[in-house]
């Protein structure tokens, strides 16, 4: 009886032993489990941002493409404005031009052309606009007065100083007081002053070619007794004033 007592002990532990191993491999079953569903997750959360992403860069872009719409829209109305604007001003030109016919106008704009043809020949000389009548009435007769210049080239007297000041300045005439009248100053040519007339007095006729060309002879007489005519009115009503 004491034999079969101390036997039955050990049978209880060979029976209990499996089913220790059974409790220990289900915990490992289990970590099995639970590694490969957070292996699954970072896999599946993977697909997700790159599924989205494609719709964050679409949602960018299509913003961009609607700002850029209206400046393609408003670049050709901005360039086509200054052209019409343009094409206005010869009209308007035009129009102007041709209201401009009235006598006064017409000698206006013919003595400024005259004056821009003489200048241009003259400028190559050294020689001014104003100093050209001066140094004609010169070589016409030498030793005139300043009032007396002033006289024949029809410009106010202080005109005529500053005018000599610029001659003298040049060398071209030289200015000496009257010996029986201190107060009178004859104008006087230097040396300088008369070889320049062998250059420059045929000037004067060239400009008369240009503005007179196809003019016929009976135009041309025509037309100076008109504008002699035209410089004696505006004389009178210069001297009335």
């Amino acid at each position: 009886m004491a034999a079969t007592r101390k036997k039955a002990p050990a049978r209880k532990t060979t029976a209990r032993k499996p089913a220790t191993r059974a409790k220990a491999a289900r915990p490992a079953a289990a970590k099995t489990a639970t590694k490969a569903k957070t292996a699954a997750k970072p896999k599946a959360a993977a697909k997700t941002r790159v599924a989205a992403k494609p719709k964050k860069a679409a949602a960018k872009k299509a913003p961009a493409a609607r700002k850029a719409a209206p400046a393609r829209k408003a670049a050709p109305a901005r360039k086509a404005a200054p052209a019409r604007k343009a094409a206005a001003k010869p009209a308007a030109r035009a129009s102007a031009a041709k209201k401009d016919t009235s006598a006064s106008n017409m000698v206006t704009l013919a003595s400024r052309l005259l004056v821009r043809s003489l200048s241009t020949r003259l400028g190559p000389k050294g020689i001014g606009y104003g100093q050209y009548p001066v140094l004609m009435h010169l070589w016409q007769e030498d030793g005139l007065t300043q009032k007396e210049l002033s006289n024949r080239v029809r410009i106010e007297a202080p005109t005529m100083v500053r005018t000599l000041d610029r001659m003298e300045r040049d060398k071209l005439v030289a200015r000496k007081r009257s010996d029986t009248d201190r107060r009178q100053i004859h104008i006087r040519l230097t040396a300088k002053g008369k070889a320049l007339e062998s250059d420059l007095s045929s000037l004067s006729t060239d400009v008369d070619k240009v503005a007179l060309s196809g003019l016929s002879k009976k135009d041309k007489e025509q037309l100076q007794a008109l504008m002699g005519k035209v410089i004696r009115n505006l004389e009178g009503d210069s001297s009335d004033a």
